[in-house]
């Protein structure tokens, strides 16, 4: 969520000095400073609503069905239904009757009519902004659609990195009730969008934005969800060690220094960054055992000559 934070505020800021740069026709006249506050109070309230209807959407109970594209699309459409009474408020409210900032002709030859609060008025708003809306929106979120670039699954094509034997930790208890309970548990939607060919042993789980990338022995796929949903449900099977970053506790293979952070170690190979924050439950969680593993190196067997170079000969 930080993340979609970040983008946004930058996309905003961005879109805000656009505004300005080239003073688009509003449909009043005013000073630069209250011109300023209109174009943040569009800019804020537009992201703000068109990024909510969109989680709303992704959040559906069959979304992970259409295209992400078509979801963006319907979020531009809807979102412009909303943001119509919010920016005849900000436009013809705040800035108009309330600041009395004149309203211009279309053609800017002088004052012209405004429509009061009403059907008509919403009407012509919407009609005047979801076109500019949706499209607007669509190049917005353009760099986040990973799922216009498929595929989605991504199957493991060789075999996964060698573990060395003295780091691989012995196979957890099993538990028939618990397992039996989870299997008749529904499962979630993030789980539920896995494909089958995926399997059900996980690996580890990485957010990207709305999206959790998903890995398990078999290979990875793209499906929606949140990490938090993946904490909630997995319990103590696994572990969270950054705020983009979950790890199967089973496949934690060691913990160990990389530069001047931490790293996680997993059954394939892959290499898990862990916060400064969470440095301390992580190792707790898993162990002194492998706390900063360390490979000493192996001294070479010393050779027949190398015994002797150093005795003195008898002589003959």
């Amino acid at each position: 969520m930080a993340s979609i934070s970040r983008y946004l505020v930058s996309t905003g800021i961005g879109l805000w000095a656009l505004m300005m740069a080239l003073q688009p026709d509003v449909g009043f006249s005013a000073p630069w400073p209250w011109m300023a506050l209109f174009w943040a109070l569009q800019i804020g309230a537009g992201l703000a609503v068109l990024q909510w209807v969109l989680y709303l959407l992704t959040r559906a109970a069959l979304s992970h069905r259409a295209p992400l594209w078509f979801l963006v699309i319907v979020s531009g459409v809807a979102g412009s239904v909303v943001l119509a009474p919010v920016y005849w408020l900000i436009g013809e409210g705040l800035m108009e009757r309330t600041l009395g900032f004149t309203a211009m002709t279309t053609d800017g030859n002088g004052p012209g009519p405004s429509l009061a609060f009403g059907w008509p008025a919403l009407a012509e708003e919407f009609s005047e902004i979801v076109g500019p809306i949706t499209a607007a929106w669509a190049l917005i979120s353009w760099p986040r659609l990973p799922g216009l670039m498929p595929p989605l699954l991504i199957q493991t094509t060789s075999e996964p990195k060698a573990t060395p034997p003295a780091l691989i930790s012995a196979p957890a208890p099993t538990n028939a009730p618990a397992q039996q309970a989870a299997a008749s548990a529904p499962q979630s939607t993030w789980r539920t969008a896995l494909p089958t060919a995926l399997g059900d042993d996980l690996i580890a789980v990485a957010s990207e934005l709305q999206y959790l990338r998903v890995w398990t022995t078999r290979g990875c796929a793209l499906v929606l969800g949140s990490l938090q949903d993946v904490e909630d449900e997995e319990g103590t099977a696994g572990q969270r060690v950054h705020r983009s970053w979950w790890v199967h506790a089973r496949h934690v293979r060691s913990v160990r220094r990389s530069g001047a952070g931490v790293v996680c170690e997993l059954s394939d190979g892959r290499e898990v960054p862990v916060s400064r924050r969470r440095k301390a439950e992580v190792l707790e969680r898993f162990g002194d055992g492998v706390r900063y593993q360390v490979t000493s190196p192996v001294a070479p067997p010393p050779s027949p000559d190398g015994l002797n170079q150093n005795t003195r000969r008898s002589p003959t």
